[in-house]
Protein backbone atom coordinates (compact mmCIF):
# COMPACT_ATOMS: atom_id res chain seq x y z
CA UNK A 1 0.00 0.00 0.00
CA UNK A 2 1.38 3.45 -1.03
CA UNK A 3 2.49 5.62 2.39
CA UNK A 4 -0.07 8.52 2.51
CA UNK A 5 3.19 10.75 2.49
CA UNK A 6 4.54 9.75 -0.52
CA UNK A 7 4.11 12.16 -4.00
CA UNK A 8 5.31 11.07 -7.54
CA UNK A 9 7.71 13.04 -9.17
CA UNK A 10 5.12 14.86 -11.47
CA UNK A 11 2.82 16.00 -8.46
CA UNK A 12 5.54 17.54 -6.49
CA UNK A 13 6.70 19.22 -9.73
CA UNK A 14 3.00 20.63 -9.84
CA UNK A 15 2.95 22.04 -6.66
CA UNK A 16 6.28 24.00 -7.10
CA UNK A 17 4.91 25.62 -10.40
CA UNK A 18 1.29 26.14 -8.97
CA UNK A 19 3.17 27.74 -5.70
CA UNK A 20 5.03 30.00 -8.20
CA UNK A 21 1.85 30.88 -10.33
CA UNK A 22 0.00 32.02 -7.01
CA UNK A 23 3.17 33.70 -5.62
CA UNK A 24 3.13 35.88 -9.19
CA UNK A 25 -0.52 36.83 -8.69
CA UNK A 26 0.15 37.99 -5.53
CA UNK A 27 2.82 40.18 -6.47
CA UNK A 28 0.68 41.31 -9.01
CA UNK A 29 2.55 40.31 -11.77
CA UNK A 30 1.12 40.35 -15.32
CA UNK A 31 0.13 36.69 -16.10
CA UNK A 32 1.56 35.97 -19.80
CA UNK A 33 4.11 33.27 -22.17
CA UNK A 34 7.26 35.07 -20.39
CA UNK A 35 5.77 34.95 -16.73
CA UNK A 36 4.88 31.17 -17.23
CA UNK A 37 8.25 29.82 -18.84
CA UNK A 38 9.86 32.34 -15.74
CA UNK A 39 8.01 29.97 -13.51
CA UNK A 40 8.30 26.84 -15.18
CA UNK A 41 12.33 27.24 -15.12
CA UNK A 42 12.25 28.84 -11.11
CA UNK A 43 10.09 25.61 -10.31
CA UNK A 44 12.67 23.26 -12.33
CA UNK A 45 15.54 24.98 -10.19
CA UNK A 46 14.08 24.69 -7.04
CA UNK A 47 13.32 21.74 -7.49
CA UNK A 48 17.06 20.78 -8.28
CA UNK A 49 18.75 22.74 -5.94
CA UNK A 50 16.54 23.52 -3.06
CA UNK A 51 14.43 20.31 -2.84
CA UNK A 52 13.52 20.86 1.15
CA UNK A 53 12.10 24.19 -0.19
CA UNK A 54 12.93 27.91 0.30
CA UNK A 55 12.49 31.26 2.68
CA UNK A 56 9.60 33.56 1.02
CA UNK A 57 12.30 35.86 0.37
CA UNK A 58 14.78 34.03 -1.12
CA UNK A 59 12.43 32.61 -3.40
CA UNK A 60 11.54 36.47 -4.19
CA UNK A 61 15.15 37.36 -4.57
CA UNK A 62 15.25 34.50 -6.93
CA UNK A 63 12.17 35.59 -8.66
CA UNK A 64 13.68 38.96 -8.92
CA UNK A 65 16.70 37.61 -10.58
CA UNK A 66 14.73 35.57 -12.90
CA UNK A 67 13.14 38.99 -14.61
CA UNK A 68 16.36 41.02 -13.89
CA UNK A 69 18.29 38.06 -16.22
CA UNK A 70 15.53 38.72 -18.95
CA UNK A 71 15.28 42.09 -18.98
CA UNK A 72 12.08 42.63 -17.31
CA UNK A 73 12.79 45.23 -14.90
CA UNK A 74 9.50 46.40 -14.06
CA UNK A 75 8.01 43.02 -12.91
CA UNK A 76 11.56 42.44 -10.91
CA UNK A 77 11.01 46.15 -9.24
CA UNK A 78 7.69 45.14 -8.11
CA UNK A 79 9.11 42.06 -6.11
CA UNK A 80 11.68 44.22 -4.70
CA UNK A 81 9.28 46.64 -3.64
CA UNK A 82 7.68 44.12 -1.51
CA UNK A 83 11.13 43.22 0.46
CA UNK A 84 12.92 44.98 3.22
CA UNK A 85 15.13 46.20 3.60
CA UNK A 86 15.64 46.10 -0.15
CA UNK A 87 12.84 48.56 -1.79
CA UNK A 88 15.33 51.19 0.13
CA UNK A 89 17.57 50.76 -3.03
CA UNK A 90 15.58 49.42 -5.54
CA UNK A 91 17.34 51.01 -8.84
CA UNK A 92 21.13 49.46 -7.19
CA UNK A 93 19.37 46.34 -6.60
CA UNK A 94 18.19 46.11 -9.85
CA UNK A 95 21.92 46.21 -11.21
CA UNK A 96 23.19 43.94 -8.75
CA UNK A 97 20.93 41.17 -9.77
CA UNK A 98 21.25 41.80 -13.58
CA UNK A 99 24.95 41.71 -13.46
CA UNK A 100 26.80 39.74 -10.27
CA UNK A 101 27.77 36.25 -11.58
CA UNK A 102 27.90 34.88 -7.59
CA UNK A 103 24.51 35.59 -6.93
CA UNK A 104 23.56 31.99 -5.94
CA UNK A 105 25.67 31.57 -3.45
CA UNK A 106 25.17 35.19 -2.19
CA UNK A 107 21.19 34.34 -2.36
CA UNK A 108 20.73 33.45 1.42
CA UNK A 109 22.67 36.79 2.58
CA UNK A 110 20.98 39.02 -0.14
CA UNK A 111 17.37 38.01 0.67
CA UNK A 112 17.34 38.20 4.57
CA UNK A 113 19.44 41.79 4.17
CA UNK A 114 22.36 40.37 5.39
CA UNK A 115 24.64 41.85 2.62
CA UNK A 116 23.18 45.06 1.33
CA UNK A 117 23.80 48.19 -0.60
CA UNK A 118 25.41 51.02 1.54
CA UNK A 119 22.13 52.48 2.81
CA UNK A 120 24.08 55.59 4.89
CA UNK A 121 23.99 59.53 3.76
CA UNK A 122 26.59 59.80 0.60
CA UNK A 123 27.19 56.24 0.24
CA UNK A 124 28.34 55.11 -2.90
CA UNK A 125 26.32 52.38 -4.20
CA UNK A 126 28.84 50.76 -6.95
CA UNK A 127 31.11 50.00 -4.40
CA UNK A 128 29.67 50.81 -0.68
CA UNK A 129 28.18 47.88 0.73
CA UNK A 130 26.85 47.02 4.21
CA UNK A 131 27.65 43.57 6.24
CA UNK A 132 24.55 43.18 8.91
CA UNK A 133 25.63 40.77 11.74
CA UNK A 134 22.26 41.62 13.43
CA UNK A 135 20.12 39.96 10.69
CA UNK A 136 22.67 36.60 11.10
CA UNK A 137 21.04 33.73 12.30
CA UNK A 138 23.37 31.45 14.27
CA UNK A 139 22.51 28.12 15.98
CA UNK A 140 24.06 27.43 19.38
CA UNK A 141 26.17 25.54 17.85
CA UNK A 142 27.80 28.47 15.68
CA UNK A 143 27.69 30.36 18.56
CA UNK A 144 31.48 29.48 19.76
CA UNK A 145 34.61 31.73 18.77
CA UNK A 146 36.25 29.24 16.24
CA UNK A 147 33.16 28.58 14.74
CA UNK A 148 31.88 32.49 14.78
CA UNK A 149 35.31 33.40 12.92
CA UNK A 150 34.64 30.35 10.49
CA UNK A 151 31.54 31.62 9.50
CA UNK A 152 32.94 35.69 8.98
CA UNK A 153 35.37 34.71 7.06
CA UNK A 154 32.93 32.48 4.81
CA UNK A 155 30.84 35.71 4.21
CA UNK A 156 33.44 38.25 3.19
CA UNK A 157 35.72 35.70 1.09
CA UNK A 158 32.23 35.80 -1.05
CA UNK A 159 32.06 39.42 -0.63
CA UNK A 160 35.18 40.06 -2.39
CA UNK A 161 33.79 39.95 -5.56
CA UNK A 162 32.55 43.13 -5.16
CA UNK A 163 35.37 45.33 -4.80
CA UNK A 164 37.24 43.53 -7.78
CA UNK A 165 36.29 46.92 -10.88
CA UNK A 166 37.21 49.32 -7.94
CA UNK A 167 40.50 47.58 -7.24
CA UNK A 168 39.71 47.51 -3.60
CA UNK A 169 38.57 51.00 -3.25
CA UNK A 170 35.39 51.47 -1.36
CA UNK A 171 33.54 50.59 2.10
CA UNK A 172 32.35 48.11 4.19
CA UNK A 173 29.80 49.37 6.96
CA UNK A 174 29.69 46.87 9.77
CA UNK A 175 26.55 46.77 11.79
CA UNK A 176 25.27 44.24 14.66
CA UNK A 177 29.17 43.65 15.90
CA UNK A 178 28.00 43.21 19.29
CA UNK A 179 25.16 40.46 18.22
CA UNK A 180 28.70 38.48 17.97
CA UNK A 181 30.36 38.16 20.97
CA UNK A 182 29.98 35.07 22.65
CA UNK A 183 30.10 36.29 25.98
CA UNK A 184 26.53 36.04 28.17
CA UNK A 185 25.76 39.94 28.61
CA UNK A 186 27.11 40.88 32.29
CA UNK A 187 30.08 39.80 32.15
CA UNK A 188 33.38 42.05 31.74
CA UNK A 189 35.72 39.34 30.24
CA UNK A 190 38.03 39.02 27.71
CA UNK A 191 36.71 37.59 24.27
CA UNK A 192 38.02 37.33 20.78
CA UNK A 193 34.89 37.91 19.67
CA UNK A 194 34.74 41.76 20.69
CA UNK A 195 34.28 45.02 18.15
CA UNK A 196 37.65 45.78 17.67
CA UNK A 197 38.67 42.51 17.73
CA UNK A 198 36.63 41.41 15.07
CA UNK A 199 37.56 44.96 12.76
CA UNK A 200 40.92 43.85 13.07
CA UNK A 201 40.41 40.46 11.87
CA UNK A 202 38.28 41.39 8.86
CA UNK A 203 40.66 43.94 8.41
CA UNK A 204 43.05 41.34 8.23
CA UNK A 205 41.13 39.16 5.42
CA UNK A 206 41.29 41.79 3.14
CA UNK A 207 44.74 42.95 3.71
CA UNK A 208 45.53 38.97 3.09
CA UNK A 209 43.97 38.88 -0.20
CA UNK A 210 44.95 42.43 -1.58
CA UNK A 211 47.87 40.87 -3.63
CA UNK A 212 46.09 38.04 -5.27
CA UNK A 213 43.03 39.53 -6.68
CA UNK A 214 45.40 42.65 -7.79
CA UNK A 215 43.66 45.62 -6.13
CA UNK A 216 45.84 48.63 -5.09
CA UNK A 217 44.11 49.29 -1.87
CA UNK A 218 42.06 47.79 0.42
CA UNK A 219 37.76 48.60 1.58
CA UNK A 220 38.04 50.69 4.35
CA UNK A 221 35.94 49.24 7.44
CA UNK A 222 33.01 51.48 9.12
CA UNK A 223 31.56 50.36 12.02
CA UNK A 224 28.02 51.79 11.88
CA UNK A 225 27.29 51.32 15.49
CA UNK A 226 28.99 53.94 16.33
Amino acid sequence: MRSASFQPVHARQDAWSAHLQDLFRSLEIPSNTLAENLAASIAMYCRQFHPRGLQSADLKLLIARAFCAVGERASAERVLQTMEPHRRHVSRWLEILSELHHFPELLPYFSFGIIRPADWAGARLDRMWTLDFGRLVLSESERHEMMLYRSIRTIIEKMFVFWDVPEGEGTLGLKGLASMNVEPKGRNLQTLTAKNDLLEYIADLFRRRQAERGWSTVPVLLNLDL
